[in-house]
């Protein structure tokens, strides 16, 4: 049994801030005190070594330097050791200690540093946690500067700071450390709350309720009142649930409209064979029925084409085979092709072309060939009769546009935002388009979209409609 569960982000990110805590405290617990301690020891040093110097050069460069004016000193000496907190000795180049500002008075015997066998130090210029041979209380801090006149060496200068001082001066700063460490650890607590309730949180609320989005059920809307990232992933996320808990509905509208396209040419087929059969149908009229039925068969292959394109769309795996070409001559050769549906509705077909030489294009050139088919077929059929078409194309940078107008039916408003969904029809297009699938726009615009291009429509009802789309230009 996991004692964690699941492992989440909140629990990745708690883990990552218990392992800068718990490495911290034990760097400061461990580590902490005793490189403060060195490091106030280290500065003590150094300040010990500058004050001694100052107070050789102040004291004792002096023409009339003895053991009896060492001792005139004592006075000044302990103000200056008062000054810089330090206890000053000087030891007499016999060994002798014949000053001690921590002393009153030099006693008749004076401590001598080489009968007790403890002159190693005087030649270390600092000695850590030293008593001079249990001369001084307590372990101290003694720093030994020779004291010389011209060639002649005269002794030595000892100063002396006890650990005390060190141990208390290590302590305040380590206690200031402690503060502000507590004090970011706060901060850190904080910042992994306002995390939690501002990041964890909200994300939570996506999580559980993006895993309970199905297709074909109610899914309720992911509540987030913020109008940060957040919000807007929920908003967008809440689409999505409500367009999955359509897709029975338009499953439904799928099925029904291809039911119906399919329907009726199946219905038309049957009839007529059966009629055949019956032999309600005279000889002389078989010819004409036959044709009827052909024309139904591929109705239904077109159809059938268009579904299973369509289909490899979806899948991502279109195949283009991109090559150059001139595209007026292209869009010459599929007026040509309409040329005979526009001649039964006595409809002129007319171009505008970008002038200049003949622009090429880079593209799958039967797929656009396709596009241009599809559109200027649907141009044809919802025009009125002696109605007129444009094929306009306008060069633009690395561009191209072509634009196809008509003065048709149009398309009412309500519709315009829907005439590229699958299988849809408007009702103006019902009474006009009886071979239509309703698929012919939505492969224009795969098509397209395979092209990293799109296809863009203005239309105003009863007056007509312009569909226009670009192609990379060499």
């Amino acid at each position: 049994m996991k004692f964690f569960g699941k492992t989440t982000l909140i629990k990745k990110l708690l883990a990552f801030y218990l392992v800068i805590v718990m490495g911290s405290f034990y760097f400061m617990l461990v580590f902490g005190r005793s490189y403060i301690y060195d490091q106030v020891q280290e500065e003590t040093k150094n300040a010990m070594i500058t004050a001694g110097k100052q107070i050789i050069s102040s004291y004792f460069d002096r023409p009339d330097y003895t053991s009896e004016s060492i001792a005139k000193m004592r006075d000044e000496l302990s103000m200056t050791g008062d000054n810089y907190g330090n206890r000053i000795l000087v030891i007499h180049n016999d060994g002798d200690i014949v000053l001690d500002t921590g002393k009153k008075n030099v006693p008749s015997t004076p401590y001598n540093v080489r009968n007790h066998h403890e002159s190693d130090f005087l030649r270390n210029e600092y000695t850590y946690d030293y008593t001079i041979g249990g001369y001084l209380s307590s372990p101290s801090l003694c720093v030994s500067l020779p004291l010389l006149k011209s060639t002649q060496f005269l002794g030595h200068l000892i100063i002396v700071q006890g650990n005390e001082y060190i141990t208390e001066k290590t302590d305040f700063y380590y206690g200031v450390l402690s503060k502000v460490y507590y004090i970011l650890l706060a901060l850190l607590l904080l910042t992994y709350i306002g995390l939690y309730f501002f990041c964890f949180v909200p994300l939570k609320k996506l999580r559980e309720g993006c895993k309970d989005f199905a297709i074909g059920r109610d899914n309720p809307p992911i509540l987030i009142n913020s109008h940060d990232e957040y919000g807007e992933l929920a908003e967008t996320l809440n689409i999505l649930g409500n367009e999955l808990s359509k897709f029975d509905e338009y499953q439904r509208k799928f099925l029904s409209s291809i039911s119906h396209d399919f329907r009726s040419p199946l219905t038309s087929i049957r009839g007529y064979l059966q009629a055949i059969q019956d032999g309600v149908i005279a000889p002389e009229d078989q010819d004409k029925i036959i044709n009827i039925i052909l024309s139904e068969t591929d109705r239904l292959t077109k159809l059938t084409n268009e579904i299973v394109g369509l289909n490899s769309f979806d899948r991502d795996n279109i195949f283009l085979e991109i090559s150059e070409f001139d595209i007026h001559k292209l869009i010459r050769e599929v007026t040509d092709a309409v040329s005979g549906l526009a001649g039964k509705k006595h409809v002129k077909i007319s171009t505008t072309f970008q002038p200049g030489t003949p622009v090429i294009v880079m593209a799958d050139r039967e797929r656009i060939n396709q596009v241009l088919y599809n559109l200027l077929e649907n141009a044809v059929k919802f025009s009125i009769d002696g109605g007129k078409i444009n094929v306009r194309t306008l060069l633009r940078k690395d561009t191209i546009l072509i634009s196809i107008k008509d003065n048709g039916i149009g398309i009412p408003k309500k519709d315009l935002g829907k005439i590229f969904d699958r299988f849809y029809k408007s009702d103006l297009s019902r009474g006009r388009d009886k071979s239509g699938s309703g698929l012919g726009l939505s492969i224009c615009r795969e098509i397209l979209k395979a092209h990293k291009q799109d296809i863009d429509v203005v239309s105003t009802e009863g007056a007509g409609t312009t569909f226009s789309f670009s192609l990379q230009t060499k």
